[in-house]
């Protein structure tokens, strides 16, 4: 029986959304709240030997899952961080799947989508139909460049041989796996559900940064790069000749604080070339999603790790000449006050994970 990607679950009292991301796992557990859904538990496990060794990350974006090590890890995480819930949604890397906008006239029927969808689906995967999932959600319409009125249909497949490695890690962990999404969606959910403009998220995590276009909390445009913050890590290392570990402390510590003067200017000045590589290809989805949808892109938000990288929102802001802010996905989710000063920075990093919490609850 394929399983169903888009599927709406079934409302537990508690439910754990889980990120599996290439040298992290992130968990929130969240319940449905008095006004909106609540984060009752969360955690961020880190692992840092892939600065030092880049076959130790947890997976990697040529689809290779270590599953006996996730496994292990999220035994300890659930036990150690005492989690009660054991109903899970699970996040899929946006390297892990193929995803396309695929445009079909409006007066199709709902009823010869799926088959019209079969039939381009060749076109566009580069896999046999029959080794992959499929399945696809409607993100809007627009009238084309001759005037015809189309629907904008989000496609998206997924070996089926990633997608039984999940199925075997949960179950090993003791966890009840209900569904999985592409991290795309949970970010655009818990990110821009209340925007009714189109936005740029650039979500910079530790192997790749993941470029989005959302709107209403719905994905509309997907895009990816290589340069991401082990890049900026790597950099600082061989620019300074010193340890890949304190160059990783020196990247979270100082960031962009020395730009264009100051005793830090050496490590701004070994960034910004990356930096300005995220920025173009920034520019290039910009552009691209500007020209196709006859839309403008409103804004930016930066998530993932890299998003607390000082200064980076002001820099960000300089080279795209649009407003930007860093993720704040507790603005959609209730929390515990005593989380409050640590919002800020955790926000960034646990956005998929708090993505995936809320979707039974909305």
């Amino acid at each position: 029986m394929p399983f169903d990607l888009f599927k709406r679950v079934a409302r537990p009292s508690s439910f754990l959304g889980v990120d599996i991301g290439t040298t992290s796992i992130k968990i929130a557990e969240v319940k449905q709240g008095k006004d909106q859904p609540e984060l009752i538990n969360y955690s961020l496990f880190e692992t840092y030997d892939h600065l030092e060794r880049t076959n130790t990350a947890l997976q990697t974006s040529t689809l290779k899952l270590f599953e006996n090590e996730i496994t292990e890890y999220l035994k300890m995480i659930i036990q150690k961080g005492g989690f009660k819930s054991r109903e899970v949604t699970a996040s899929l890397p946006t390297f892990s799947a193929f995803t396309t906008i695929i445009d079909i006239p409006s007066n199709i029927p709902e009823s010869d989508i799926a088959k019209t969808l079969g039939f381009k689906a060749r076109q566009h995967i580069p896999l046999p139909l029959t080794s992959v999932t499929l399945d696809w959600i409607k993100v809007g319409e627009r009238t084309d460049e001759r005037g015809n009125k189309t629907q904008q249909i989000f496609l998206i497949s997924v070996p089926n041989e990633q997608i039984k490695k999940y199925k075997t890690i949960f179950s090993k962990a003791g966890l009840n796996l209900l569904t999985l999404e592409v991290e795309g969606f949970s970010l655009s959910r818990i990110l821009t559900t209340n925007i009714d403009k189109p936005t740029l998220i650039i979500d910079v995590g530790a192997r790749s940064t993941t470029f989005l276009v959302s709107q209403n909390g719905v994905l509309k445009y997907v895009s990816q790069s290589d340069f991401a913050g082990s890049s900026l890590t790597q950099s600082i290392a061989s620019g300074l000749g010193i340890n890949i570990r304190r160059a990783e402390d020196l990247k979270r510590q100082k960031g962009l604080i020395g730009l264009g003067h100051g005793p830090d200017k050496e490590l701004s000045t070994l960034l910004v070339p990356l930096l300005d590589v995220i920025i173009n290809e920034a520019k290039r989805v910009k552009d691209n999603y500007q020209h196709s949808y006859q839309q403008k892109i409103a804004s930016i938000i930066l998530s993932g790790g890299g998003a607390n990288l000082l200064n980076a929102e002001q820099y960000f802001k300089e080279k795209l000449e649009l407003p930007v802010s860093k993720s704040d996905p507790f603005s959609n989710i209730d929390y515990p006050p005593k989380l409050a000063p640590l919002t800020d920075s955790l926000g960034p990093s646990l956005s998929v994970a708090l993505g995936l919490g809320i979707k039974p609850f909305i």
